[in-house]
């Protein structure tokens, strides 16, 4: 279970974003947050990731404190070219694994596990540079759950996509969420996909609403 308890955070400046927000979402359930823009989505998901530090409240991964579990939290940002800096899409797969010193004989199924898990075996040495808004928010989804991460967070993946790379990231989606607990913000109701609660954050508050069948 991914939990945040009484979660606040304020700028500097004493300007407050986030106001005693209590969430959780467990492995296999998905979670939508809608919210309009500068509502503080952004700021709960980097909050949820360990990106930011609360001024007050907690986040815990099963129990722990996030920051002896934040492997296990992933964050898919709006922007796919903004988490992407390695020159092919099977070195931006193999990089989170670098980066924790796993071994080449341990890297290696488990980035060619991704590539087919994703369908993305035909672009393994192709610049994630030159790819549509779905083929690159399905690597930077490929590059997160190489790590196995037990929770993802999605801050308006779909906000900058076309139809089809839109659905080309659902497709993308639906073959990790039995396995993953979700968090998907946006700040449209109707391009939510399905999912089992929906929350509304109104001026740094969420509050639960009803849950709306998916939209195309």
């Amino acid at each position: 279970m991914l939990s945040a308890e009484h979660l606040s955070f304020h700028f500097p400046d004493g300007r407050g974003v986030i106001s005693d927000v209590s969430v959780s979402v467990a492995p296999g359930e998905m979670i939508a947050v809608l919210g309009e823009n500068a509502s503080g989505k952004s700021t709960l998901l980097k909050l949820l990731a360990g990106m930011l530090q609360p001024s007050s409240g907690k986040v815990t991964v099963d129990g722990q404190p996030l920051t002896h579990a934040r492997d296990r939290v992933g964050l898919v940002f709006q922007n796919p070219d903004h988490q992407m800096i390695a020159p092919t899409v099977e070195e931006e797969i193999a990089l989170g694994l670098e980066l924790r010193g796993i071994p080449v004989a341990e890297m290696r199924p488990r980035i060619d596990q991704m590539l087919q898990h994703f369908d993305l075996s035909p672009l393994r040495f192709v610049s994630p540079s030159t790819l549509s808004g779905g083929q690159k928010q399905r690597v930077a989804l490929a590059a997160i759950m190489v790590i196995q991460p037990h929770f993802l967070l999605f801050d308006e993946p779909d906000s900058l996509l076309d139809a089809p790379s839109r659905a080309d990231l659902l497709n993308a989606v639906a073959v990790v969420r039995e396995s993953c607990g979700i968090i998907w913000t946006s700040p449209h109701p109707k391009r939510i996909p399905a999912v089992d609660r929906v929350f509304e954050l109104t001026q740094g508050t969420l509050r639960a609403r009803e849950a709306m069948p998916a939209r195309a």
